[in-house]
């Protein structure tokens, strides 16, 4: 029964009904949560398709609620560099940024190119970019983190800071950097 539910979601999902899916989402998360753990794959795949509603349905308190539990439990299962950590890292980013915590988002993001200079630095140069937009061209980001790469990361952030305009005083607009609607994403769906 469980994994018809879980079709369906992921149906519903796919056809756009983020609304209908995050209740079918939540429900497979209560379930699992009590009969597989917290730390089941089936659980922490409902919580990360949970998460991905909540996105497009701009739920950004509870998708930072959602992201904290999912981030910590995937940074100490999979690791801060692995797809479905990143993936949760920026919806998360994206909550904190709509909730208007930017230091805590940009914090996010510099932390997670952390993790995929070595393994995917396109990936963690437009993490950065996402952080000089939204840090802006007086706080240093890297400032207090404890990070594998810090002279990498500070001359790759001072890099990518001077493409920003600065003439205007108004940031240039940045967007989600993943998940896309209109898909389920298997690729970010708990594989271990």
């Amino acid at each position: 029964m469980l994994d018809e539910l879980e079709a369906e979601a992921r149906s519903r999902f796919e056809a756009g009904e983020y609304d209908h899916a995050l209740a079918e989402f939540s429900v497979l998360r209560e379930v699992r949560a009590r009969r597989e753990g917290p730390y089941s794959v089936p659980y922490l795949r409902a919580l990360h398709a949970s998460v991905r509603c909540m996105r497009f349905l701009q739920l950004w308190q509870d998708t930072d609620l959602l992201c904290q539990e999912l981030h910590g439990k995937y940074v100490r299962t999979h690791g801060r560099g692995e797809a479905d950590t990143v993936d949760v890292a920026k919806h998360w980013a994206w909550a904190l940024l709509h909730l208007d915590a930017v230091n805590a988002a940009v914090a996010l993001y510099v932390r997670t190119a952390d993790a995929l200079w070595d393994c995917d630095r396109p990936t963690a140069r437009r993490l950065l970019g996402a952080a000089a937009v939204h840090a802006g061209s007086t706080v240093d980001p890297l400032d207090g983190l404890t990070l594998v790469h810090t002279t990498e990361l500070a001359a790759s952030f001072t890099d990518l800071r001077r493409l920003l305009p600065n003439d205007s005083g108004a940031a240039p607009s940045s967007d989600f950097d993943g998940a896309t609607p209109g898909r389920y994403p298997d690729r970010g769906a708990v594989s271990r």
